[in-house]
């Protein structure tokens, strides 16, 4: 999820004054009573808190006036996108984009008159969970109470739904690129008798064919151009290997800036002349 969303939803689900006040206690008492069982039944498994263990827990940040306010870092509530349909986590973890997850942070407030005041940190809502002290009151954001943090919760898990619908129909059809493209250098690789493999990438379909027991051919294809190579892809297969055969090498590699001397071509000559 793009920082800036997740900011605006936690933003729209918090508010600049404090609310919810916890009465003086340990964090592990409060995420057992209050916090666990809010997260019990939205979804299934529950989301999981991990608690920030931390010899030095507490920081102080500079308050709307010249005083100091002590500012806990109480630990993190993993979110993770589930199957709309079941209600059950993804079972593709290993793309990322298809099971997106956030980490939320929760923080306790501790003025002089008592109690802790709970707030998150809207900016430091995203995919990771290292901690870094705050430096400034303002970057906190306080909550109503346990529905605005439930509520907060539930637009998070909706947005990453939504992204991991989008990123599954985008992987679907990069599939079916995928499989298009095998069938076609498959063909190919049956007449000229060659052996190949394909791989892909976040944006790319890379096509390996073997030229010889020693060196082979990559293309690499992005996705967004695959409809126009596509119908080109086996007259390149077959004078790429041509030219190899005839012990003629060539390679492709980014030009260093201002890298050997280069000749250029002569200038066009206009088309239109201009008359006199």
């Amino acid at each position: 999820m793009h920082p800036n969303t997740s900011r605006k939803i936690a933003n729209q689900h918090s508010q600049t004054t404090p609310g919810w006040v916890v009465a003086d206690g340990a964090p592990n008492e409060w995420i057992e009573q209050a916090v666990k069982p809010l997260l019990a039944d939205l979804t299934t498994p529950p989301p999981r808190f991990e608690l920030h263990h931390d010899r030095q827990p507490h920081s102080t940040v500079k308050g709307a006036g010249s005083a100091d306010l002590p500012v806990q870092f109480i630990g993190w509530i993993h979110l993770a996108a589930v199957n709309a349909q079941s209600g059950h986590y993804d079972q593709r973890p290993h793309d990322r984009d298809l099971q997106p997850s956030l980490m939320v942070p929760l923080y306790w407030v501790s003025p002089d008159s008592g109690g802790h005041q709970v707030a998150i940190a809207p900016q430091r809502i995203g995919e990771h969970s290292y901690y870094y002290a705050l430096s400034q009151l303002n970057e906190l954001r306080y909550l109503a109470g346990p529905d605005a943090l439930r509520a907060l919760l539930e637009a998070l898990l909706e947005q990453l739904r939504r992204q991991a619908f989008k990123a599954q129909k985008v992987n679907k059809v990069r599939n079916l690129q995928t499989q298009a493209v095998q069938a076609q250098i498959r063909q190919l690789a049956n007449e000229e008798q060659f052996a190949f493999h394909v791989t892909t990438t976040v944006r790319l379909i890379r096509i390996a064919v073997r030229l010889d027991e020693n060196n082979q051919l990559t293309i690499s294809v992005p996705f967004s151009e695959f409809e126009n190579v596509l119908p080109q892809l086996r007259e390149t297969v077959i004078h790429l290997r041509a030219l190899h055969q005839r012990r003629i090498r060539f390679k492709t590699h980014q030009c260093l800036y201002r890298s050997g001397h280069w000749i250029e071509p002569d200038p066009l000559p206009d088309a239109h002349p201009a008359s006199w």
